[in-house]
């Protein structure tokens, strides 16, 4: 009984939930964007579909994101065989520490839905870090499942290389380089034109994954600069081409 009843609470969490990414209409991703980051910490469900659904998708944001950066590639992935969730998380501290509350988060996702078979998990900029840090559990948590469930990891525009004062602040150590039940992608904008990494003198984007496909991104995307924020929308057009 007390399990029905968490089961509906959370349910409830999600299916009442006021946002509904269906309602993007090319004009309004400032105003949602805005939405999502008024949500409270946690992962929240921001389709208007059923929850027993065989995927689901996951947005996590980076630091001091304004949200509309979210609208398009996470309205672009929503399908009728999908479950579309946007992580909200505290991004003014060390994305490192943050790994335990996010896989927490994940492992009440997959237990009350029992159609789950994939998820598919995207994360831009600072918030490639927390995603970068949670690899090594989300491994274990993949060979730990009593059923069968894919994870595939996109980091992108990350900051997966931080610079020594916050590696130093945050107790940052270096991450495995395998993670053999996972797939994971990293996709990289050009440095030189990424607003967010410009003045680095190295490429914070780059990391060694064994198991993970790098790709750099082109320069122009529909006729704009490719720049840190446009690599989702691209990377979401890869994903689910017309």
């Amino acid at each position: 009984m007390r399990k029905k009843l968490l089961l509906l609470f959370f349910s409830a969490s999600l299916w009442l939930h006021a946002f509904d990414i269906k309602t993007f209409d090319r004009t309004n991703a400032f105003a949602l964007g805005n939405e999502l980051m008024n949500f409270s910490f946690g992962m929240h469900k921001i389709d208007s579909g059923g929850q027993n659904t065989a995927s689901a998708v996951v947005g996590i944001h980076g630091s001091n994101s304004e949200g509309y950066e979210w609208v398009y590639p996470l309205w672009k992935l929503n399908e009728e065989t999908n479950s579309v969730y946007f992580y909200r998380w505290d991004d003014q501290q060390c994305a490192n520490q943050q790994n335990k509350i996010f896989l927490q988060a994940v492992e009440k996702t997959i237990s009350y839905n029992p159609s789950l078979n994939k998820i598919t998990i995207l994360a831009h900029s600072y918030g490639g870090l927390l995603l970068l840090h949670s690899l090594e559990d989300l491994n274990v948590l993949v060979n730990k499942m009593d059923r069968s469930i894919e994870i595939e990891v996109h980091l992108i525009a990350a900051l997966l290389s931080p610079p020594k004062a916050l590696e130093v602040s945050c107790s940052i150590k270096s991450p495995p380089q395998l993670f053999k039940n996972l797939k994971i992608f990293n996709w990289k904008t050009i440095k030189e034109i990424d607003g967010a990494f410009r003045s680095y003198q190295y490429d914070p984007q780059d990391i060694r994954i064994t198991n993970s496909k790098q790709t750099r991104l082109p320069e122009n995307y529909n006729g704009k600069k490719l720049g840190h924020n446009w690599s989702i929308s691209w990377v979401a057009d890869q994903l689910k081409p017309e």
